[in-house]
Protein backbone atom coordinates (compact mmCIF):
# COMPACT_ATOMS: atom_id res chain seq x y z
CA UNK A 1 0.00 0.00 0.00
CA UNK A 2 3.06 2.37 0.88
CA UNK A 3 4.46 1.96 -2.30
CA UNK A 4 1.74 2.69 -4.51
CA UNK A 5 2.20 5.94 -6.51
CA UNK A 6 0.03 8.03 -4.22
CA UNK A 7 -3.00 7.36 -2.53
CA UNK A 8 -6.34 9.83 -1.57
CA UNK A 9 -4.87 12.94 -0.21
CA UNK A 10 -7.98 12.09 2.72
CA UNK A 11 -6.86 9.12 3.38
CA UNK A 12 -3.00 8.55 2.39
CA UNK A 13 -2.50 10.72 5.91
CA UNK A 14 -4.46 8.13 7.38
CA UNK A 15 -2.43 5.02 6.08
CA UNK A 16 1.09 6.86 6.67
CA UNK A 17 -0.18 8.27 10.18
CA UNK A 18 -0.83 4.89 11.41
CA UNK A 19 1.72 3.22 10.14
CA UNK A 20 4.98 5.11 10.62
CA UNK A 21 3.70 7.25 13.56
CA UNK A 22 2.24 5.64 16.44
CA UNK A 23 -1.73 6.32 17.30
CA UNK A 24 -3.89 5.41 19.53
CA UNK A 25 -6.69 2.90 18.71
CA UNK A 26 -9.96 3.99 19.97
CA UNK A 27 -9.48 1.83 23.04
CA UNK A 28 -6.14 2.92 24.09
CA UNK A 29 -7.85 6.67 23.54
CA UNK A 30 -8.50 9.25 26.38
CA UNK A 31 -11.87 9.04 27.80
CA UNK A 32 -14.27 11.76 25.93
CA UNK A 33 -17.52 13.49 25.90
CA UNK A 34 -18.05 13.14 22.05
CA UNK A 35 -20.78 10.61 22.54
CA UNK A 36 -23.00 13.52 23.86
CA UNK A 37 -24.64 14.79 21.44
CA UNK A 38 -24.68 18.61 21.17
CA UNK A 39 -25.89 19.95 17.64
CA UNK A 40 -29.17 19.14 16.32
CA UNK A 41 -28.64 17.84 13.15
CA UNK A 42 -29.25 14.73 12.24
CA UNK A 43 -26.68 13.75 9.01
CA UNK A 44 -28.00 11.65 6.17
CA UNK A 45 -26.73 10.27 2.67
CA UNK A 46 -26.10 13.28 -0.17
CA UNK A 47 -27.48 12.10 -3.44
CA UNK A 48 -28.15 8.75 -2.89
CA UNK A 49 -27.76 6.67 -5.76
CA UNK A 50 -26.06 9.64 -7.70
CA UNK A 51 -23.49 11.41 -5.86
CA UNK A 52 -23.19 8.29 -2.64
CA UNK A 53 -22.88 4.92 -4.29
CA UNK A 54 -21.57 1.80 -3.83
CA UNK A 55 -18.30 3.40 -5.23
CA UNK A 56 -15.80 5.21 -2.78
CA UNK A 57 -16.53 8.89 -2.77
CA UNK A 58 -15.19 11.53 -0.54
CA UNK A 59 -14.90 15.78 -0.44
CA UNK A 60 -17.46 18.32 -1.25
CA UNK A 61 -17.25 21.64 -2.64
CA UNK A 62 -20.10 23.95 -4.33
CA UNK A 63 -20.07 26.91 -7.05
CA UNK A 64 -21.41 29.74 -4.69
CA UNK A 65 -24.66 29.75 -6.01
CA UNK A 66 -25.09 25.93 -4.99
CA UNK A 67 -25.59 24.74 -8.50
CA UNK A 68 -22.76 22.33 -9.37
CA UNK A 69 -20.41 20.27 -7.04
CA UNK A 70 -17.34 18.78 -6.92
CA UNK A 71 -16.17 15.90 -5.34
CA UNK A 72 -14.15 12.79 -5.96
CA UNK A 73 -13.86 9.06 -6.84
CA UNK A 74 -11.00 6.88 -5.76
CA UNK A 75 -10.42 3.19 -5.80
CA UNK A 76 -10.82 1.09 -2.83
CA UNK A 77 -6.96 0.84 -2.64
CA UNK A 78 -6.53 4.55 -3.01
CA UNK A 79 -4.13 4.03 -6.08
CA UNK A 80 -6.28 6.17 -8.17
CA UNK A 81 -8.65 9.85 -7.37
CA UNK A 82 -10.53 11.32 -10.29
CA UNK A 83 -12.52 14.93 -9.65
CA UNK A 84 -16.31 14.66 -10.64
CA UNK A 85 -19.01 16.69 -11.08
CA UNK A 86 -22.77 17.01 -10.99
CA UNK A 87 -25.12 20.06 -11.61
CA UNK A 88 -28.51 20.60 -9.87
CA UNK A 89 -31.37 19.34 -11.58
CA UNK A 90 -34.43 21.15 -9.83
CA UNK A 91 -34.57 19.01 -6.22
CA UNK A 92 -32.09 16.73 -7.37
CA UNK A 93 -28.43 15.84 -8.94
CA UNK A 94 -27.80 14.93 -12.52
CA UNK A 95 -25.60 11.98 -13.20
CA UNK A 96 -21.70 13.06 -12.47
CA UNK A 97 -19.13 13.43 -15.32
CA UNK A 98 -15.48 14.01 -15.18
CA UNK A 99 -14.01 17.47 -14.43
CA UNK A 100 -12.18 18.42 -17.54
CA UNK A 101 -9.02 19.26 -15.54
CA UNK A 102 -9.12 15.80 -14.52
CA UNK A 103 -9.28 12.09 -15.59
CA UNK A 104 -5.26 11.40 -16.26
CA UNK A 105 -3.58 12.01 -13.00
CA UNK A 106 -4.57 11.56 -9.73
CA UNK A 107 -6.76 14.33 -8.90
CA UNK A 108 -8.51 15.07 -5.51
CA UNK A 109 -9.85 17.43 -3.35
CA UNK A 110 -11.75 20.02 -5.41
CA UNK A 111 -12.66 23.46 -3.66
CA UNK A 112 -14.14 26.10 -5.37
CA UNK A 113 -12.99 29.48 -3.84
CA UNK A 114 -15.82 31.71 -1.94
CA UNK A 115 -16.25 34.01 -5.49
CA UNK A 116 -15.87 30.99 -7.71
CA UNK A 117 -13.21 32.04 -9.88
CA UNK A 118 -10.99 29.79 -8.95
CA UNK A 119 -10.98 25.69 -7.91
CA UNK A 120 -8.29 24.46 -5.74
CA UNK A 121 -7.01 21.29 -6.03
CA UNK A 122 -4.28 18.47 -4.97
CA UNK A 123 -2.62 16.47 -7.99
CA UNK A 124 0.39 14.37 -8.56
CA UNK A 125 0.26 15.41 -12.37
CA UNK A 126 4.00 16.76 -13.46
CA UNK A 127 5.39 19.93 -13.16
CA UNK A 128 6.45 21.80 -16.25
CA UNK A 129 9.36 20.31 -17.89
CA UNK A 130 8.57 17.00 -16.34
CA UNK A 131 7.43 13.85 -17.66
CA UNK A 132 6.70 11.44 -14.62
CA UNK A 133 4.34 12.05 -11.95
CA UNK A 134 4.76 13.42 -8.54
CA UNK A 135 5.15 10.56 -5.74
CA UNK A 136 3.19 12.79 -3.42
CA UNK A 137 0.83 15.43 -3.94
CA UNK A 138 1.28 19.47 -5.06
CA UNK A 139 -2.02 22.07 -5.34
CA UNK A 140 -3.09 23.40 -7.82
CA UNK A 141 -5.88 25.35 -9.50
CA UNK A 142 -7.80 26.55 -12.13
CA UNK A 143 -9.29 29.44 -13.04
CA UNK A 144 -12.76 30.48 -14.33
CA UNK A 145 -12.46 31.62 -18.10
CA UNK A 146 -14.46 34.32 -19.86
CA UNK A 147 -16.55 31.52 -21.59
CA UNK A 148 -17.39 30.53 -17.55
CA UNK A 149 -15.51 26.97 -18.41
CA UNK A 150 -11.95 26.03 -16.56
CA UNK A 151 -8.95 27.09 -17.69
CA UNK A 152 -5.52 24.88 -17.91
CA UNK A 153 -4.12 23.58 -14.43
CA UNK A 154 -1.67 25.94 -12.36
CA UNK A 155 0.51 24.64 -9.99
CA UNK A 156 1.01 26.93 -7.25
CA UNK A 157 4.30 28.27 -7.41
CA UNK A 158 5.41 29.56 -4.17
CA UNK A 159 6.57 28.18 -0.11
CA UNK A 160 3.36 26.47 -0.14
CA UNK A 161 4.16 23.65 -1.91
CA UNK A 162 7.40 21.65 -0.71
CA UNK A 163 8.96 18.31 -1.30
CA UNK A 164 6.41 17.11 1.48
CA UNK A 165 2.48 16.33 0.73
CA UNK A 166 0.28 19.32 0.31
CA UNK A 167 -3.02 18.63 0.31
CA UNK A 168 -7.01 19.91 1.55
CA UNK A 169 -6.81 23.19 0.37
CA UNK A 170 -9.43 25.61 1.24
CA UNK A 171 -9.83 29.41 0.85
CA UNK A 172 -11.28 32.17 2.58
CA UNK A 173 -12.73 34.78 1.21
CA UNK A 174 -9.83 37.14 1.02
CA UNK A 175 -7.77 34.24 -0.52
CA UNK A 176 -6.20 33.36 2.48
CA UNK A 177 -5.43 29.59 2.00
CA UNK A 178 -5.64 26.59 4.74
CA UNK A 179 -4.31 23.35 3.67
CA UNK A 180 -2.62 20.22 4.95
CA UNK A 181 0.78 19.11 4.68
CA UNK A 182 3.42 16.97 6.41
CA UNK A 183 6.67 18.44 6.90
CA UNK A 184 9.97 17.22 8.36
CA UNK A 185 10.89 20.35 10.09
CA UNK A 186 7.32 20.07 12.14
CA UNK A 187 6.35 17.92 14.39
CA UNK A 188 5.93 14.58 12.70
CA UNK A 189 2.89 13.45 10.41
CA UNK A 190 0.33 16.16 9.14
CA UNK A 191 -0.53 19.40 9.98
CA UNK A 192 -2.69 22.46 9.03
CA UNK A 193 -1.29 25.44 8.19
CA UNK A 194 -2.34 29.11 6.62
CA UNK A 195 -0.77 31.08 4.01
CA UNK A 196 -2.08 34.42 2.96
CA UNK A 197 -2.21 35.80 -0.29
CA UNK A 198 -1.01 39.45 -1.24
CA UNK A 199 -0.20 40.89 -4.95
CA UNK A 200 -1.32 36.92 -6.08
CA UNK A 201 1.64 35.40 -4.35
CA UNK A 202 0.83 32.77 -1.32
CA UNK A 203 3.10 33.66 1.83
CA UNK A 204 5.73 31.05 4.04
CA UNK A 205 2.91 29.00 5.24
CA UNK A 206 2.61 28.73 8.98
CA UNK A 207 1.57 26.26 11.23
CA UNK A 208 -2.05 26.67 13.39
CA UNK A 209 -1.08 26.53 16.87
CA UNK A 210 -3.47 23.95 17.96
CA UNK A 211 -2.07 21.73 14.99
CA UNK A 212 1.50 21.75 16.57
CA UNK A 213 1.90 18.48 18.17
CA UNK A 214 -1.19 16.75 17.16
CA UNK A 215 -1.54 14.75 13.32
CA UNK A 216 -4.64 17.02 12.21
CA UNK A 217 -5.99 17.08 8.11
CA UNK A 218 -8.76 17.69 5.58
CA UNK A 219 -9.17 21.31 6.83
CA UNK A 220 -12.27 23.45 5.59
CA UNK A 221 -12.08 26.85 6.18
CA UNK A 222 -15.68 29.36 6.91
CA UNK A 223 -15.56 31.96 3.90
CA UNK A 224 -15.35 34.57 6.84
CA UNK A 225 -12.68 32.47 8.50
CA UNK A 226 -14.62 32.86 11.73
CA UNK A 227 -14.22 28.39 12.53
CA UNK A 228 -12.75 25.56 10.38
CA UNK A 229 -13.30 22.23 10.39
CA UNK A 230 -10.83 19.00 10.16
CA UNK A 231 -10.43 15.56 10.82
CA UNK A 232 -7.83 13.81 13.71
CA UNK A 233 -6.88 10.64 14.96
CA UNK A 234 -5.47 11.41 17.63
CA UNK A 235 -8.18 14.14 20.01
CA UNK A 236 -9.80 10.86 21.32
CA UNK A 237 -13.74 10.48 20.49
CA UNK A 238 -15.73 8.15 19.02
CA UNK A 239 -13.96 6.09 16.28
CA UNK A 240 -10.95 5.63 14.14
CA UNK A 241 -11.37 9.13 13.09
CA UNK A 242 -13.53 12.04 14.27
CA UNK A 243 -14.65 15.50 12.84
CA UNK A 244 -13.83 18.69 15.33
CA UNK A 245 -14.10 22.29 14.74
CA UNK A 246 -11.74 25.29 16.11
CA UNK A 247 -12.93 28.71 16.36
CA UNK A 248 -11.27 31.97 15.32
CA UNK A 249 -11.11 34.79 17.67
CA UNK A 250 -10.74 38.24 17.71
CA UNK A 251 -7.57 38.24 18.55
CA UNK A 252 -6.51 35.84 16.26
CA UNK A 253 -5.77 33.18 17.87
CA UNK A 254 -8.03 30.22 18.05
CA UNK A 255 -10.19 28.38 20.43
CA UNK A 256 -9.61 24.22 21.52
CA UNK A 257 -10.67 22.11 18.84
CA UNK A 258 -13.95 20.33 20.21
CA UNK A 259 -15.34 17.00 18.68
CA UNK A 260 -18.56 17.55 16.46
CA UNK A 261 -20.52 14.64 18.94
CA UNK A 262 -22.18 11.90 17.78
CA UNK A 263 -24.29 11.22 15.56
CA UNK A 264 -22.03 13.44 12.93
CA UNK A 265 -19.16 11.01 14.65
CA UNK A 266 -19.68 7.69 14.27
CA UNK A 267 -17.32 4.25 15.53
CA UNK A 268 -16.38 4.51 12.10
CA UNK A 269 -13.78 6.78 10.17
CA UNK A 270 -15.13 10.55 9.02
CA UNK A 271 -13.18 13.02 7.29
CA UNK A 272 -12.76 15.10 3.95
CA UNK A 273 -15.22 17.85 5.60
CA UNK A 274 -16.88 20.23 3.36
CA UNK A 275 -19.81 23.48 3.43
CA UNK A 276 -22.14 24.42 1.81
CA UNK A 277 -22.10 28.26 0.21
CA UNK A 278 -23.39 29.61 3.57
CA UNK A 279 -21.79 27.47 5.85
CA UNK A 280 -24.97 26.01 7.22
CA UNK A 281 -24.53 22.49 6.03
CA UNK A 282 -21.63 20.33 6.78
CA UNK A 283 -20.78 17.46 3.69
CA UNK A 284 -18.29 14.67 5.13
CA UNK A 285 -16.92 11.53 4.03
CA UNK A 286 -18.05 8.30 6.03
CA UNK A 287 -17.57 4.79 5.81
CA UNK A 288 -20.51 4.19 8.33
CA UNK A 289 -23.19 1.68 7.72
CA UNK A 290 -26.42 2.40 9.49
CA UNK A 291 -27.54 -1.27 9.90
CA UNK A 292 -26.28 -4.25 11.79
CA UNK A 293 -23.41 -5.97 10.57
CA UNK A 294 -24.18 -9.13 12.05
CA UNK A 295 -26.51 -11.37 10.46
CA UNK A 296 -29.36 -13.02 11.94
CA UNK A 297 -29.21 -15.70 9.44
CA UNK A 298 -27.28 -17.41 6.92
CA UNK A 299 -27.65 -15.54 3.54
CA UNK A 300 -27.29 -17.29 0.02
CA UNK A 301 -24.75 -15.49 -2.76
CA UNK A 302 -27.26 -13.23 -4.35
CA UNK A 303 -28.11 -11.52 -0.85
CA UNK A 304 -24.64 -11.60 -0.46
CA UNK A 305 -24.11 -9.44 -3.37
CA UNK A 306 -26.71 -7.22 -2.58
CA UNK A 307 -24.59 -6.42 0.62
CA UNK A 308 -21.40 -6.02 -0.85
CA UNK A 309 -23.16 -3.67 -4.25
CA UNK A 310 -24.92 -1.80 -1.58
CA UNK A 311 -24.33 2.30 -1.22
CA UNK A 312 -23.73 1.79 2.48
CA UNK A 313 -20.89 -1.18 1.90
CA UNK A 314 -17.86 0.03 3.84
CA UNK A 315 -16.84 2.09 1.42
CA UNK A 316 -16.69 5.87 2.12
CA UNK A 317 -20.23 7.92 1.15
CA UNK A 318 -20.70 11.73 1.62
CA UNK A 319 -23.77 12.80 4.19
CA UNK A 320 -24.75 16.03 4.62
CA UNK A 321 -26.18 17.53 8.22
CA UNK A 322 -26.94 20.91 9.55
CA UNK A 323 -24.61 22.72 11.55
CA UNK A 324 -26.24 26.20 11.93
CA UNK A 325 -26.26 26.00 15.27
CA UNK A 326 -22.22 25.26 15.50
CA UNK A 327 -21.91 28.17 17.33
CA UNK A 328 -22.91 26.52 20.93
CA UNK A 329 -19.92 24.42 20.49
CA UNK A 330 -18.03 28.04 20.60
CA UNK A 331 -20.75 29.27 23.51
CA UNK A 332 -19.80 26.30 25.89
CA UNK A 333 -16.00 27.44 26.37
Amino acid sequence: MIGTVRVSARYFSVLIVGILFPIATPAQMPPSSADQSVLKGRPHLFGPGIISTPDAEANASFTPDGATFYFAKHTPGWSRDTIVLSHRRGQNWGEPEVAPFSGLWTDTDPSVSPDGRKLLFASNRPIEGRQLPRKDLDLWYVERTASGGWGEPQHIRSAVNSDSMESSPSVTRDGTLYFESSRPTDHPGPHIYRSHLANDEYSPPEILPFSKETNDMNPVIAPDESFIIFFSLERGGIGGGDLFVSFHRGDRSWSSPKNLGAPINSISFESAPGLSPDGRTLYFASDRIDRPTTRTRRVNYRELENELHAIQNGLSNIYEVDISDLQVLNDSG
